[in-house]
């Protein structure tokens, strides 16, 4: 039996999803299908969900503001500067 419901998104989400689900020969109804047997399966939320530390917040907030924000030209550049 199916269940008939309706649900509200962003629109821009739906929009840059609905590309990964073309792209995966999915609809968006076959992806929640699949969202939905992967929360009945495990019995949980199939991914982390948490809230942001402050750290993460500022760094999302400096990357969105072009502050303190440092380029590199190569993995291998960034691997250098963390001491890797």
């Amino acid at each position: 039996m199916r269940r008939q419901t309706s649900i509200r998104v962003e629109d821009r989400f739906y929009k840059e999803s609905e590309k990964v689900f073309d792209a995966l020969g999915l609809s968006f109804g076959d992806a929640v299908n699949l969202f939905l047997a992967k929360v009945a399966l495990e019995k949980k939320i199939p991914f982390e969900v948490g809230i942001p530390s402050d750290k993460l917040i500022e760094r999302i907030h400096n990357i969105e503001n072009n502050e303190d924000v440092e380029i590199y030209n190569t993995a291998e550049e960034l691997f250098k500067e963390l001491g890797i």
